[in-house]
């Protein structure tokens, strides 16, 4: 009986490590979303001081999204590099200034909706139609 326990307390002991491992501890999660609305593929290449994401290539309505969970001081740090076709910009899609216009307080955790447009990035905490006043323009397209 006495090995059965603790081998149940064991197997136990690591559901709990591992579904930790996989949740936010003190921290919120991030649920940051880039969405195309060019009608060229674009490339996009995302990356923090801890994480390369990668090339990723995002078709018309198509995104990309990646999860985190925020770091405890705060300072979290996304960063993109975009091109489509000749034209290249690079900016932060997570920082500590973005977090105020994305953060909702949602259980599910936060979401961060980016709109990539002929015009340039967008921003918002809501993945709704363009055409309204919850999305904030970021920054236009170099060259």
């Amino acid at each position: 009986m006495g090995a059965m326990h603790n081998l149940f307390t064991l197997l136990t002991l690591l559901s709990l490590i591992t579904s930790v491992t996989h949740a936010c501890f003190l921290t919120a999660k991030w649920n940051l979303y880039v969405i195309s609305n060019i009608e060229d593929d674009i490339v996009a290449h995302i990356k923090s001081g801890d994480d390369d994401l990668g090339n990723h290539t995002i078709p018309f309505n198509g995104n990309y999204n990646w999860s985190f969970c925020d770091r405890i001081d705060g300072r979290t740090l996304f960063y993109g590099y975009f091109w489509w076709g000749s034209k290249f910009t690079s900016l932060a899609l997570f920082d500590d200034e973005l977090r105020g216009p994305c953060a909702l307080n949602k259980e599910s955790g936060q979401h961060c909706y980016w709109l990539v447009r002929p015009g340039g990035f967008y921003v918002s905490a809501f993945n709704i139609t363009f055409a309204n006043n919850y999305w904030t323009f970021k920054k236009h397209w170099d060259g």
